[in-house]
């Protein structure tokens, strides 16, 4: 009789443990659910902002920042995609933001892909003045141009893949 209540004990410890940790892990995945949703839209702000600056007659009177888009691609560990719209809402262009290691650390680089224009580099998201005058030397260079190359492997492992338009 003492052994049954005993393993009664148990078992309802148990249950209660195991539900503890279910109700905590379904509350973590709801949170990074709704942080993911956050980021992506800091992220979409801040390619817009880049793109504002770099073409500030094409963006956001004749272009806007589309949808997010799957990368497919796995040199794009921490990148970005969105399509850009023109005023009929026709994608035209893809913009890519992505992780890019310079010498003064990890920068986050938008790159901007056209069939008929190639990937042009915009520019770099959240730079202060000290740093933006720094990119401008040649080592810089060779660092954008590596990427632009596999900027433009991702863009064409992902957009050939969704039919890539243009206008």
């Amino acid at each position: 009789m003492l052994e049954t209540s005993d393993s009664k004990l148990k078992l309802k410890t148990c249950i209660i443990f195991t539900s503890v940790i279910m109700v905590m892990t379904l509350l973590l995945i709801g949170f990074s659910f709704l942080a993911k949703k956050n980021y992506n839209y800091k992220l979409k702000n801040q390619v817009e902002i880049v793109m504002h600056n770099h073409r500030p007659l094409e963006f956001p009177e004749k272009y806007q920042i589309g949808d997010q888009i799957n990368v497919k691609s796995s040199i794009a560990v921490s990148s970005n995609m969105y399509s850009v719209v023109n005023s009929s809402n026709k994608v035209v262009r893809y913009v890519l933001i992505t992780r890019v290691t310079t010498f003064y650390g990890p920068q986050a680089a938008v790159f901007l892909y056209d069939k008929v224009q190639g990937v042009t580099f915009e520019g770099f998201c959240c730079v202060n003045e000290r740093l933006s005058s720094q990119f401008e030397n040649p080592n810089s260079d060779l660092i954008i141009k590596y990427w632009k190359n596999q900027a433009l492997k991702i863009f064409k492992s992902s957009v050939d893949e969704i039919g890539g338009h243009n206008e």
